[in-house]
């Protein structure tokens, strides 16, 4: 997969660490500014810039997940993190979560079935079985937006587990599909954690190479698209660097990043 061509819903994320009051809106353009031009994950620019800790982002991440997580009265304060190097590839939560082995490629695939035959966010299923801790979904979370968390012992933080409620909003991956004279939308999944609708649209790219997805968030009688994805751009994007490359004999968008 392109990274450069499918771009994860970065304002979504941004915009829910704005409204825990961990950033700023003047903090998140900036933010997403730099990201736009560098290429480097959202939340390695943050926690770099020092407009949050790694924890803080962690935390909000698995809050997502319907896990909710905080340092126990008297617990130590956590360690300084380490940015993780800038050519940090996104990965869906289960490639994280495998490649840090903290699960086997089994128990996740039980996990998966559990959540398309019963609902439910990824996180808060692994951890309600006990198959992961509240401080793992943290770390795998912090590695997945390209920051190293440092490893915290479960007995210092508290973990709760929340169930989705019915007032939460409601983000759905559509393919469309372009017919003469018209487009149609097909529904492949929906998730209360848009996250996990951003995972499964990679996903579904990598393995189908579908025309066009949008993500579209519902909430009461609201809704809106907050990301699409078209094959058509992706190509362009993709011969547009070809041909910089073919003229300045490298790619001048990814100059002085590691290979």
């Amino acid at each position: 997969m392109e990274t450069a061509a499918l771009q994860f819903p970065w304002r979504q994320l941004g915009e829910l660490l704005v409204a825990e009051e961990l950033l700023t809106e003047d903090e998140l353009e900036q933010a997403l500014a730099e990201q736009a031009t560098s290429g480097r994950l959202l939340g390695q620019i943050l926690v770099a810039n020092g407009y949050l800790s790694a924890f803080s982002l962690a935390r909000v991440l698995s809050e997502q997940h319907g896990v909710q997580l905080s340092p126990k009265e008297g617990a130590p304060a956590t360690p300084a993190p380490v940015a993780s190097q800038p050519e940090h590839a996104w990965r869906p939560l289960g490639t994280v979560l495998v490649d840090l082995e903290f699960l086997t490629e089994s128990q996740l695939e039980r996990a998966l079935n559990a959540q398309r035959e019963e609902g439910g966010r990824l996180g808060e299923i692994l951890v309600s079985r006990g198959l992961l801790s509240g401080a793992e979904l943290a770390q795998a979370l912090a590695e997945q937006h390209g920051v190293e968390l440092a490893a915290q012992d479960e007995a210092e933080l508290e973990t709760v587990v929340r169930p989705i409620t019915a007032d939460e909003p409601v983000y759905k991956l559509f393919e469309v599909i372009f017919e003469p004279g018209y487009q149609r939308r097909t529904e492949l999944f929906e998730s209360a954690n848009f996250l996990e609708t951003a995972d499964y649209a990679f996903e579904f790219v990598d393995e189908h190479d579908p025309a066009a997805l949008e993500i579209h968030r519902t909430h009461g009688a609201a809704q809106e698209t907050v990301w699409n994805y078209s094959a058509s751009r992706a190509a362009a994007v993709n011969a547009e660097r070809k041909d910089l490359a073919q003229t300045f004999g490298f790619d001048p968008t990814i100059w002085g990043k590691k290979k």
